[in-house]
């Protein structure tokens, strides 16, 4: 695709989400619930399309703010402990290390809040093996600081980053690009060649859907070529 047709792409995907985004802040129900976690959605949607860091940072934290008065208003419902997670993840790309293992802790509370109240949601296994993943590879001073903050030193394994994956990929065949390129991840660091492989295969077949399945797409291309030589 040319870079016009990328960019014709990125603003229709812009204008779509605002135009949501609007509807939501217009509608005469938007103090009710269910309404509320979509603002937080949108609001975490907006955060990703946009390029500019302060217009992210400020969709995100509006969105942070709105998923929390969700999760208050409806502690058993499972989609505001969903967004909420996810919020608490896309603010904390802008704070300090003491922040990110403070946002990182609240994240891991709501999502594992979240999967048991939603446990058929492929979606919140995606996100649990990306926890699990990012936990196995921190390093010992930010492990250090966790245990500071909480007593405690967070701890996973990539066995558990992948079978969250695996789960995914049960639930939801052909989920994302973005799992597929996380579980061919597991099965390398594992030194699972042949099963890295295949997912590396399977993941050329999928279509690049967000920016972060873009990222995978690049990932996996730099995996296939190792790989190969």
């Amino acid at each position: 695709m040319s870079f016009f047709g990328r960019r014709t792409t990125y603003v229709q995907k812009r204008r779509a989400r605002r135009r949501v985004l609007n509807c939501l802040m217009t509608t005469k129900r938007r103090d009710e619930v269910e309404f509320i976690w979509r603002f937080a959605r949108a609001y975490g949607d907006m955060s990703e399309l946009s390029t500019n860091i302060q217009e992210k940072k400020h969709f995100a934290n509006i969105g942070k703010t709105l998923a929390e008065k969700a999760v208050t208003r409806a502690p058993m419902n499972g989609h505001c402990h969903l967004w909420y997670a996810v919020l608490c993840g896309y603010v904390s790309e802008f704070e300090g290390l003491q922040n990110k293992v403070n946002y990182g802790h609240r994240f891991k509370e709501h999502l594992d809040k979240a999967i048991q109240l939603l446990p058929e949601e492929p979606f919140l296994y995606y996100l649990n093996g990306r926890y699990c993943y990012a936990i196995s590879k921190l390093s010992w001073i930010e492990k250090k600081m966790a245990a500071t903050l909480f007593g405690k030193i967070p701890s996973s394994t990539v066995q558990e980053a992948l079978q969250n994956f695996l789960k995914v990929e049960d639930l939801h065949p052909r989920f994302s690009k973005s799992n597929y390129m996380y579980l061919a991840k597991c099965y390398i660091d594992l030194k699972q060649t042949k099963e890295a492989m295949k997912f590396c295969n399977l993941a050329e077949q999928l279509p690049c859907v967000t920016k972060e399945d873009k990222m995978a797409h690049e990932d996996m291309k730099k995996m296939c070529t190792a790989f190969k030589g």
